[in-house]
């Protein structure tokens, strides 16, 4: 029975097929500003900013991180070093950790922190908004500087990477994990505090720069939710921001398609690379929508063996980091987290559910007006290849351009080191301008 019912869970979502919308042309005769506080300052070599962001990844076995610290070495450089090869002088990063105000998914004021990053001794031309992937606790919370994406600051731009909702200094306030309304709207406002934080503190900024915005895994859905988020602005504040291009990696653009890949792996007896996924994603949904999930109970969802670890109650409270979850649901199967027998005399319930899930569908329903270029390995087993061709397929427009899409095959069956290997290449291709 729980078989068939497996297979009723595979339901295809649709697409809707976009045409292309002229960017409307306005001059910025207003400028918006966010206003932000800075809570602390500091510069670090970029000897000490490589081994800083990178140090999660160290701990993690398997990863290889040769090609991304070459590409690094390339771009930033450990050293500057004057024409005659006589004088070296070390490249130092000013980072500092920001506050600033948004809106939550009931439209009340939060205060989120973000970090900024930005080389000296060299004028800038590129701002980039960097989305983080996961967080892992306070352990991958950019204004603690570890997280990985920081690096790409090395291109030589003016970068923020915004704190979701949830973590930061809003992580008294419920995880809101793949809320891309809200979470769309938290890197626009980072986006515009950025622009404040350049002009009062005088950044070497040229005039003319171009923004960039990018992000992998969760960091590529909540990039694509930023570009709907800025394409909702008066053309003024748009022309403010001057957006080049949006780079979008391996995201969860659809979540009912996340789960369905799940459904896949669990049919052909696979397990989970990523398990803890499974409550954030359902604590998520109850978070955003509390009408419609209050109704039911979150713990029903899960097995008791799920419970007895710990973890989805761990997510409900926002109070432990993704290594200490993935370790305690290693090597779990679909069946061995998810309540089967809850949701399957309780339809309505995991309709409902699922319902939330396709309010939160990125591929259907608007069209981009900016370049947005996608990129995802295939395989990847945390986040299914599915999402990209969900995406491609329904905001493909001219402003799509052609996808990046290797092979993560090179590291074998292990879902996790597909998905590790995806953002390290995309990483690398970013630092060695490829995308620009």
């Amino acid at each position: 029975m729980k078989k068939n019912f497996l297979l009723l869970l595979a339901i295809v979502a649709g697409f809707v097929g976009c045409n292309k919308n002229e960017l409307p042309i306005a001059p910025v005769d207003e400028e918006r500003m966010v206003d932000f506080s800075v809570i602390e300052e500091s510069d670090v070599s970029s000897t000490d900013f490589y081994n800083a962001v990178m140090s999660p990844l160290k701990t993690v076995e398997g990863v290889d991180l040769s090609e991304l610290q070459r590409a690094y070495d390339a771009t930033a450089g450990r050293q500057m070093v004057a024409d005659n090869n006589t004088l070296c002088l070390p490249l130092f990063y000013r980072i500092a950790r920001i506050t600033y105000v948004t809106k939550d998914a009931a439209n009340q004021d939060v205060t989120v922190s973000a970090q900024v990053i930005y080389p000296l001794l060299r004028k800038i031309n590129k701002v980039m908004l960097v989305n983080h992937g996961t967080h892992m606790g306070i352990a991958m919370v950019p204004t603690y500087m570890t997280s990985v994406e920081a690096i790409v600051a090395a291109s030589g731009a003016l970068c923020i990477l915004p704190d979701y909702i949830g973590v930061g200094a809003s992580s008294s306030h419920p995880d809101l994990y793949l809320n891309a309304e809200v979470h769309g709207r938290t890197s626009t406002d980072a986006l515009f505090a950025l622009l404040a934080f350049a002009k009062q503190k005088n950044v070497n900024l040229d005039k003319k720069f171009d923004t960039y915005i990018l992000g992998y895994s969760q960091g590529g859905s909540v990039s694509l939710a930023t570009l709907r988020t800025i394409q909702s602005l008066p053309a003024s504040q748009q022309a403010q921001l001057r957006i080049k291009k949006v780079i979008c990696g391996d995201g969860p653009y659809d979540l009912r398609c996340t789960f369905e890949s799940f459904v896949a792996d669990e049919q052909a007896g696979k397990t989970m690379g990523l398990g803890s996924v499974v409550p954030l994603v359902i604590n998520s949904m109850f978070n955003s929508y509390p009408d419609e999930m209050g109704q039911y109970n979150y713990e029903d969802f899960f097995t008791p063996w799920a419970l007895s670890t710990g973890v989805p109650q761990a997510v409900r409270n926002n109070d432990e980091t993704i290594c200490d979850m993935m370790i305690r649901l290693n090597d779990a199967k679909l069946s061995d987290i998810l309540n089967m027998d809850y949701v399957e005399n309780n339809p309505e319930a995991y309709n409902t559910l699922l319902s939330m899930m396709d309010r939160q569908n990125l591929c259907n329903g608007w069209q981009p007006r900016y370049p947005l270029q996608f990129f995802h390995c295939n395989p990847d087993g945390i986040v299914s290849y599915n999402n990209f061709v969900n995406a491609y397929t329904g905001l493909r427009n001219s402003y799509v351009l052609t996808p990046d899409t290797p092979s993560s095959s090179i590291v074998g069956g292990n879902p996790l080191l597909q998905h590790i290997y995806g953002m390290t290449v995309m990483l690398s291709n970013v630092l060695l301008g490829k995308y620009y």
